[in-house]
């Protein structure tokens, strides 16, 4: 019998090639020596991507809805993604989104690619005359100060005693959620954070080698709980 899998994924810089956020940014931020400073501070955990989040949002001018989903809508997916979707809904693996991002743009994206995914995100507020935006966190911790979206909390919460859970990303906003995962895929600075941690983690490129590596996992029947992750989990639990 396979075991119960539960996979999630980051979207900025995973299931989409760039940062939408990010993106919007070069746009609308003139102040780029601001903007750095603010993502410097964050790159070096003095700050928590929500308060990250609301400073650039504070460095927004002239905001513009129609430039904005253009920029949204030229945003291109990992071309393995798809495949990727697929492998999930064959192999009856519940596929959920977790991103730091914002609810509007990764709708649109996603229903620009036929895609029907849950996902859990930071919420952008748009002014009815689509000139100036706001940010709300409905799925924040109210015992951490950091995280907009809380990854981990959303996993622990949809992950029952039996099921291993997986997360894919790539960023400094996974670095929480990866503790507590029983099966961690990382590239870029997320997988440089798992090697300075000592979390065990598979390196990816593309959703394609995320493909293979879970094929060859399933069919050897090695897929188990991550001693370090399940500790964690009940050490929060504990907490209440």
């Amino acid at each position: 019998m396979r075991p119960k899998l539960k996979i999630f994924s980051d979207f900025d810089g995973t299931i989409s090639f760039y940062d939408t956020w990010i993106e919007m940014g070069e746009f609308f931020i003139n102040d780029k020596e601001k903007w750095a400073a603010v993502i410097k501070e964050f790159e070096e955990q003095k700050i928590g991507a929500r308060e990250c989040f609301l400073r650039e949002c504070a460095l927004v001018e002239n905001f513009d809805i129609t430039e904005f989903n253009r920029i949204i809508d030229a945003q291109r997916l990992d071309p393995m993604f798809g495949k990727f979707v697929e492998f999930c809904n064959k192999n009856r693996l519940p596929l959920t989104i977790l991103s730091e991002g914002m609810d509007y743009y990764i709708g649109r994206i996603l229903g620009n690619h036929g895609i029907d995914l849950p996902y859990f995100s930071n919420k952008l507020i748009i002014s009815a005359d689509g000139k100036s935006i706001g940010l709300e966190f409905p799925y924040s911790d109210s015992d951490c100060a950091k995280c907009g979206t809380s990854k981990r909390n959303i996993l622990m919460n949809m992950c029952g005693d039996d099921d291993i859970s997986v997360f894919i990303g790539d960023g400094f906003s996974d670095a929480c959620v990866v503790n507590y995962a029983d099966v961690v895929f990382a590239k870029k600075s997320l997988a440089s954070y798992c090697w300075k941690n000592n979390i065990t983690y598979y390196d990816y490129q593309t959703f394609g080698d995320v493909i293979r590596k879970l094929e060859k996992l399933l069919d050897s029947k090695s897929l188990k709980h991550r001693q370090a992750a399940k500790l964690k989990r009940r050490e929060v639990f504990l907490r209440g």
